[in-house]
């Protein structure tokens, strides 16, 4: 297992995901990294923006030969995934088009989830790769 806490900001979301890239490769897992930096970047984009500034954690877990890929943020709300993921594409701002995320993540990895933390707040969400 390895855990690292990040202030959660914009700039951190690139240092996580090579972080993870490092961890994943330095276990013999190379081959999942481009998911592993998929989904470790869409989980973490979504806790900037649930506590921005705050600390967040990201865990890995290796479990077989299989790979758990987890962010802490302190924000009670759980996340979602959109019912009409491209109802609100936006053409003319396309950089600003958001929430689609989470499929992205449905889509790389074998299952994710959420694991609410009542006795600190938060939650961890994961993604098994």
């Amino acid at each position: 297992m390895a855990l690292g806490p990040f202030t959660a900001a914009e700039s951190a979301v690139p240092a996580i995901r090579r972080w993870v890239s490092i961890v994943i490769a330095h276990h013999g897992r190379r081959e999942t990294c481009p998911d592993a930096e998929l989904i470790i970047s869409e989980l973490a984009t979504n806790a900037v923006k649930a506590a921005p500034g705050k600390l967040i954690k990201v865990m890995i877990t290796l479990d077989g030969a299989e790979s758990v890929l987890s962010v802490w943020d302190p924000a009670p709300e759980l996340p979602q995934v959109s019912a009409e993921p491209l109802a609100d594409l936006d053409d003319d701002d396309f950089d600003h088009n958001g929430g689609r995320g989470l499929l992205l993540v449905r889509s790389a990895a074998l299952a994710w989830g959420c694991t609410p933390t009542p006795d600190r707040g938060g939650k961890w969400v994961w993604a098994r790769i």
